[in-house]
């Protein structure tokens, strides 16, 4: 008698999850050590999502043994302890404000919103005149040279980051990071 497709194909479950555990696994380890992070996160990531789907089709082939492993102490434990480890990594973050990851980037911003425009406009590459002109043709009030861009933002009553957009326009695209 011969294996239906489908049946062969459930067959194949426990070996790719296997395989899949193992490439899982190693990526995880190199990310934690950050070695490689630019090169196998998203390999990580994939892996992860057909862990996923290779863990379904073995639940499906090997039902009946997992749930006789069901009525055991030892998986309930395993479990309980296996959700309190992921609580511990969680629940603090529920409280913390969202950052992104952006953390450096948002205090960036914000010290550059506060820079007198004098100083912000050769970082720029360009002078302050023509930071002021480019703002103020922009239908934005301008003190002066010696305010920043968060004031102009206020007494133009528009936000903040509008208006460091509005600086930033006559800038060139930023080259690519080497490597890529």
């Amino acid at each position: 008698m011969s294996e239906t497709p489908a049946r062969k194909f459930l067959r194949a479950a426990t070996p790719i999850v296997a395989a899949v555990f193992l490439v899982s696994a190693t990526t995880g380890v190199l990310l934690f050590f950050h070695l490689g992070e630019r090169l196998i996160k998203e390999l990580h990531e994939w892996m992860g999502v057909v862990f996923v789907v290779a863990a379904l089709l073995h639940i499906v082939r090997n039902g009946r043994a997992l749930l006789a492993h069901g009525r055991k102490p030892a998986l309930w434990i395993a479990g309980v302890l296996a959700l309190a480890a992921a609580a511990a990594f969680i629940v603090p973050e529920l409280g913390a404000p969202a950052s992104g990851g952006n953390d450096g980037i948002r205090k960036l911003i914000g010290v550059v919103q506060r820079t007198p425009i004098v100083e912000l406009a050769p970082l720029l590459a360009t002078s302050p005149a023509e930071l002021v002109a480019r703002l103020e043709a922009a239908g934005l009030k301008v003190a002066g040279t010696s305010a920043s861009i968060a004031e102009v933002a206020t007494a133009s009553d528009r936000p903040p980051r509008e208006v460091l957009e509005l600086a930033l326009a006559g800038l060139p695209a930023p080259a690519p990071p080497p490597g890529r």
